[in-house]
């Protein structure tokens, strides 16, 4: 028996999936196999179900991705696998001349074992073949890197996705590296800082996929992207870019302290500070600034979720309890209590400068008299003062829970364009 397909299914690629799927199925059923006595099966094309792309095929794909499997006597599979792991199929959706099926999510790939054969291997009744195929990785992917004013010849750590097969790292001022070690699973990749002198700028990993930038220039200390590096004029270290009001927090340049930044910075150190205590002016427990022009008139109406404040963070002891309360302009303020969610409640650097990133956007208003908990800042309109002013504060108080011992260090507050 034979059936006609009318000149409706010459637009299929414009209809939705099930759609395609439905006119798959019933063209096969009602065609008479051709598959001959004990014929081996034969793939011929993939292509993307997608119902924009149907007529579109390719030789690789994500783990993850529906594909339609075209070719002859494809009926009766028992079997599909990709680079060796079988992937599950509905029989449903499986004629003599396709197969759908989703590539699963655990496929190996050249990125955990050099020597995949990058095929798919179908398994039927009356035989089998291979198809040469690749599974592809995703592109790197930058979540954070740990020290963005590492200083040269300190470890660096770059945390993301997909950070596999890296051919070099890009530092600013062009300065490539090719030595680094990364984990299995893609997350970390461990390298040492090189010497970046004055050169500020983002970093950028090239990979066999793609290539990543960091959310934020390296070696940023000392722009015009900074409200403070608590270095005042005449002193060494880095250029200065002070704008402390003189009160509020121990600042030092001593480097015996808190080693591994420039110049000087902030302590914060104080202790016994019972529940509800919301005394932030008291004993060590504030960091206040003067205003900054920071920027133009013009910035005024972009996203806040475009920009991020950013700073380095160094602790002595862990950080348990206890709210650090960053402020922008009057009414805007972000909760920093990076000790909440984290393993057994204790957050800590271990001595180490960290990088902190805060988009603009998570700044909240008050909601029932508690600063940061109320509706996040839409535009940098909301968080800035008139001219694109930057008013920066930050106040330590307590709520449910005591602080017996603060000692952390911060340094190079500024406000970035992450994207």
């Amino acid at each position: 028996m034979t059936c006609y397909i009318t000149k409706a299914a010459s637009h299929i690629k414009r209809l939705p999936v099930l759609f395609i799927l439905m006119v798959i199925v019933a063209f096969s059923a009602c065609s008479k196999d051709d598959s001959g006595s004990g014929a081996p099966p034969m793939v011929t094309a993939v292509s993307l179900l997608d119902s924009t792309k149907v007529d579109s095929t390719f030789t690789g794909a994500l783990p993850g991705t529906m594909i339609l499997v075209t070719g002859q006597r494809l009926d009766g599979i028992v079997r599909v696998s990709f680079n060796g792991l079988e992937a599950y199929f509905n029989p449903t959706y499986n004629t003599s001349t396709h197969l759908i099926v989703t590539i699963p999510d655990k496929t190996p790939t050249e990125a955990t074992d050099p020597d995949v054969p990058n095929t798919i291997h179908i398994v039927t009744t009356h035989g089998e073949t291979s198809y040469t195929f690749t599974i592809q990785i995703p592109p790197p992917s930058i979540a954070a890197i740990s020290n963005e004013n590492a200083l040269a010849g300190d470890s660096l750590i770059i945390y993301g996705s997909s950070l596999w097969l890296i051919d070099k790292i890009v530092f600013p001022g062009g300065r490539e590296v090719t030595s680094f070690a990364a984990d299995d699973a893609g997350t970390r990749v461990g390298l040492i800082m090189p010497a970046l002198g004055e050169d500020t700028g983002r970093l950028v990993i090239h990979a066999k996929y793609g290539m990543a930038r960091s959310d934020g220039p390296l070696n940023d200390h000392q722009s015009g992207d900074v409200i403070s590096n608590l270095t005042a004029e005449g002193e060494t270290g880095e250029k200065p870019v002070f704008n402390w009001a003189w009160w509020g927090a121990n600042r030092t340049s001593d480097a015996t302290l808190f080693p591994g930044t420039r110049g000087s910075y902030l302590q914060n150190i104080f202790g016994g500070v019972g529940v509800n205590d919301g005394g932030w002016w008291n004993g060590n427990r504030s960091g206040n600034f003067n205003d900054v022009p920071l920027f133009t008139a013009a910035v005024m109406t972009e996203e806040a979720a475009s920009y991020a404040l950013k700073f380095e963070i160094n602790t002595k002891e862990p950080w348990t309890a206890g709210i650090n309360v960053l402020r922008l302009g009057d009414n805007y303020a972000y909760r920093f209590m990076p000790w909440s969610g984290a393993a057994n409640s204790r957050f800590e650097t271990k001595g180490e400068w960290r990088t902190v990133t805060i988009p603009l956007s998570l700044f909240k208003t008050a909601a029932d008299g508690k600063e940061g908990t109320g509706a996040g800042a839409v535009v940098m309109g909301d968080v800035l003062k008139a001219g694109g002013v930057v008013a920066f504060g930050y106040r330590f108080i307590t709520e449910d829970a005591p602080v017996e011992v603060y000692n952390a260090a911060y340094d190079n507050f500024r406000i970035v364009k992450i994207r």
